[in-house]
């Protein structure tokens, strides 16, 4: 499903021609008709302070780990400049073997000039452009060069070149009887090491499709097989694919190491575009809510004259490894559907609150920062959902990091409607009992996931419910009231930081203390009518028949922080504010 999914996706957008990739080049060696080095020239631009390698379209790269194999016309300087102390020289004539082959009785400027500098050896003038530090040397080995005779680059202008590469890689031997690819239905010739995909921190890439054990073949196979039936067309056409959603920031983020690529059906602009400023939803205030309207016409099913509610959509997370990429999730779903699920998360999301730059949505990446130690807030985005052109920004340490499974778990049920996972309720919790503040996003997903996976309904509103008699509701109330009374009588509080996680857990151990030392607040105050009042009310819901527990479970943890957050909140609204979240 998946690789029949890239397929058409390369097939719908066009991409490179079969055999070809799109590729990075750092630089280019220039030389002469008689294919003598005359410089080396460097191709990369300063892009948002970092170097951004220049995109061609060149021969696709060929699939290698450790052994020695060339690439056709651009390849890194171990094969082109020989710069590797131990295989340097068996690099640079697998490059000549292989130009040598695909260039032979060719007669043009650039094949002659090719064939010329393969044919006189490394260059030994390559050191007059390269630094002897030992750095500089690795650096230029890793990096990708291709070819320029006369100030024109070598593949874009000589057509005859371009066909002897495609002839080349129509001519590899076929099987005498090719069986069936499983992706395009068709008999042709099976494609046995699949290219690399460019995600997560390996040079090469990694493998989606590979097979490096023989416990791991199909029956009757070893690892010296084809790693599945898919012919060399769709293996070309699902790499590439994915590899030109993995490098456009349009379609494509980053949580953690993870990798989400999502794209419409037919390559739909509009579609697109709106996942991912919902996705992340960085923006100002008017272009939120033409965002927050759009979407709310499209969840009541009208139809928006730029959208097909009815269009496919695909969002596909992948995870990095050494030898394979692992698959977090992919989602299929129609357009119309998949709105809805992220506008049911986002109403759920919302709570009361003072904030302004996320007035309308709240960005994963930030719900996902709130899981970590106090700090890291700030460069959450880098570190959970990072935009593409910030891909190598500096992040926070490791012990600031979010779970390495949560964000594709919590993109996971966002998008399909299932439970939010529980390890993103309590590492909220634990947050909150080692002395986090109890803000909008933590409140905001201790509300949404007591509606989803508690269908908790009558404490989960937006603001304050005064009506509600639900018990670890009301004592995060009533702490909330003890708290605001000592700030009021003191000018600070402080049960906030010694009392808050024991109430929270065993509100029958604390609450009495509490009580006790809010009559000496009272007493410090002129009129402490108000504060004994509201006091009042809420003892007055726990009785006999409603005692202060001895312990709360999770759930009741999250009432009882929900409450506090509503009453703190309620404190500092607007008395036309309040009148109206009552009202409503």
């Amino acid at each position: 499903m998946i690789i029949s999914a890239l397929v058409k996706r390369y097939e719908d957008t066009g991409g490179a021609p079969f055999c070809w990739q799109r590729r990075g080049v750092s630089y280019a060696l220039d030389i002469d008709e008689d294919g003598c080095l005359l410089d080396i020239v460097q191709l990369e631009t300063l892009d948002e302070k970092k170097r951004a390698r220049r995109t061609f379209v060149m021969p696709k790269e060929s699939p290698r780990s450790s052994g020695i194999k060339a690439t056709f016309l651009c390849d890194n300087g171990s094969y082109f400049l020989g710069l590797d102390e131990k295989r340097g020289a068996e690099k640079f004539e697998s490059a000549r073997q292989l130009h040598l082959s695909i260039l032979d009785k060719m007669d043009t400027p650039f094949a002659n000039a090719i064939r010329a500098y393969f044919n006189a050896g490394i260059p030994s003038n390559r050191g007059q452009f390269i630094k002897e530090t030992a750095t500089a040397k690795k650096a230029a080995a890793s990096a990708q060069y291709i070819f320029q005779v006369n100030g024109c680059f070598v593949g874009d202008k000589d057509i005859a070149i371009r066909g002897a590469w495609n002839a080349y890689c129509a001519s590899e031997s076929a099987e005498t009887e090719p069986p069936l690819c499983i992706v395009t239905g068709q008999h042709t010739e099976m494609e046995r090491v699949h290219g690399k995909i460019k995600i997560g921190r390996t040079a090469g890439g990694a493998s989606f499709i590979s097979v490096n054990k023989d416990s791991f073949a199909s029956y009757g196979n070893t690892r010296e097989d084809r790693a599945a039936d898919v012919g060399k067309y769709a293996a070309f056409a699902y790499v590439t694919a994915l590899n030109d959603l993995l490098e456009d920031k349009n379609h494509r983020r980053f949580i953690g190491d993870d990798g989400l690529v999502y794209w419409a059906e037919g390559g739909s602009v509009a579609e697109e575009k709106l996942v991912e400023n919902l996705l992340d939803p960085l923006m100002e205030a008017g272009d939120a809510q033409i965002v927050a309207d759009t979407v709310a016409r499209i969840a009541r099913g009208d139809q928006v004259a730029e959208y097909a509610l009815q269009r496919k959509f695909y969002l596909l997370c992948l995870s990095p490894n050494i030898a394979r990429i692992s698959v977090r999730f992919f989602h299929v779903d129609n357009f119309g559907d998949l709105i809805r699920h992220i506008k049911t998360h986002y109403d759920r999301l919302e709570i009361l609150h003072s904030e302004h730059k996320y007035a309308q949505f709240l960005p994963v990446w930030k719900i996902l920062a709130e899981t970590t130690v106090e700090g890291s807030a700030e460069k959450a985005r880098d570190e959970f959902y990072i935009s593409s052109y910030r891909r190598e920004t500096k992040v926070a340490e490791k012990p600031t990091a979010a779970s390495p499974l949560l964000g594709g778990q919590m993109l996971s049920s966002i998008l399909t409607g299932s439970a939010y996972p529980l390890t993103l309720y309590n590492a909220i919790l634990t947050r909150i009992m080692a002395g986090a503040p109890v803000n909008r996003t933590k409140a905001a997903v201790i509300k949404s996931v007591l509606m989803r996976n508690f269908n908790e309904s009558e404490v989960t509103t937006v603001g304050l419910n005064e009506q509600s008699t639900h018990l670890p509701y009301v004592l995060g109330r009533l702490f909330s009231v003890l708290e605001r009374l000592q700030e009021k009588a003191n000018g600070s509080s402080t049960i906030r930081e010694r009392f808050f996680a024991s109430a929270c857990a065993n509100p029958k151990v604390v609450f009495p203390t509490l009580l006790n030392l809010s009559i000496h607040h009272s007493a410090k105050l002129d009129n402490p009518v108000f504060y004994e009042r509201l006091k009042g009310e809420l003892l007055a819901r726990v009785d006999d028949d409603n005692p202060f527990p001895a312990a709360l479970g999770l759930e009741g943890q999250g009432k009882f922080i929900l409450g506090y957050y509503h009453q703190t909140q309620w404190f500092f609204t607007k008395k036309e504010k309040k009148e109206e979240l009552v009202n409503e």
